[in-house]
C-alpha cells in the first residue's frame, strides 16, 4: 500500500533513518564462535541474528525507496528564485557551485579597484608632470600668451593620454552578477523549504 508523505517529511525521516541504521551497525553480532567457554544457545543466536539481519535490510530498503522517491521529485520538481529558474535538483547544486561566482565577483571588483586607483595614480602624475611644465614655461623671460599654454597644455595631454581599458564593462557586469547571487542565496533555503513541504511523494 502507497503513503503520501511531503519531501519535508520524507527528509526528516532519511535523516532519523541514516541515524538507525549507522546505530544498528555499530551492536550486531552475525557470527561467533561456540567453545567450552563460550557455550552459544545456537537456536537463539541464528534466530537473533537472523532478525537484526532484516531489520537493518528493512531500514535500508526503507531509506532507498523514500531516498529513490525525493531524487526523482527534485528532478522534476521546478522552482524560481529571484531571477533563476530551474528543478529543485539544479538548485541545490547551484547553491554548491555558486561558490565559483561568488569568487568571479570577487575578482572582477577588485581587478576593477585597483585599475581605478591605478588610472587616478597615473592621471596625477601626469598632471604634476604638466604643471612642472608650464611653471617652466611661465618662469622664462619671454611673456608666454593664454593661447601658447592652451596649446601646450592639449598637447601635452594628448601625447600622455591615460585611458583606463575596461572592453568587459566590469562595473555593469558586477552589478548584475551580485544582484543574481544575492537574489539567489537570500531566497533559494525558504523557496526550497516552501516546496519542500508542499511536493508530496508516493512511498510504495
Amino acid at each position: 500500500m502507497a503513503q503520501t508523505m511531503s519531501i519535508t517529511q520524507a527528509l526528516a525521516e532519511l535523516k532519523l533513518l541514516d541515524k538507525r541504521i549507522q546505530k544498528s551497525l555499530d551492536h550486531v553480532e552475525w557470527a561467533d564462535v561456540k567453545t567450552k567457554s563460550n557455550p552459544l544457545d545456537t537456536e537463539k543466536f541464528t534466530r537473533t541474528a537472523r532478525a537484526e539481519f532484516q531489520s537493518f535490510t528493512d531500514l535500508v530498503k526503507r531509506y532507498d525507496t523514500i531516498k529513490r522517491a525525493v531524487v526523482l521529485s527534485n528532478a522534476t520538481t521546478r522552482v524560481k528564485v529571484g531571477t533563476w529558474e530551474g528543478t529543485v535538483a539544479e538548485a541545490i547544486e547551484y547553491k554548491r557551485s555558486i561558490f565559483y561566482k561568488r569568487r568571479l565577483l570577487d575578482t572582477m571588483k577588485n581587478q576593477l579597484l585597483t585599475v581605478k586607483e591605478l588610472f587616478k595614480q597615473q592621471q596625477e602624475a601626469v598632471d604634476a608632470r604638466l604643471e612642472k611644465l608650464l611653471h617652466s614655461e611661465l618662469g622664462k623671460d619671454v611673456k608666454t600668451s593664454p593661447e601658447t599654454i592652451t596649446a601646450l597644455t592639449n598637447s601635452f595631454r594628448e601625447n600622455n593620454k591615460v585611458e583606463l581599458v575596461d572592453p568587459l564593462d566590469l562595473a555593469g557586469r558586477s552589478r548584475e552578477l551580485e544582484e543574481e547571487v544575492e537574489s539567489f542565496e537570500t531566497n533559494v533555503d525558504w523557496v526550497l523549504s516552501e516546496t519542500n513541504g508542499k511536493t508530496l511523494i508516493q512511498i510504495q
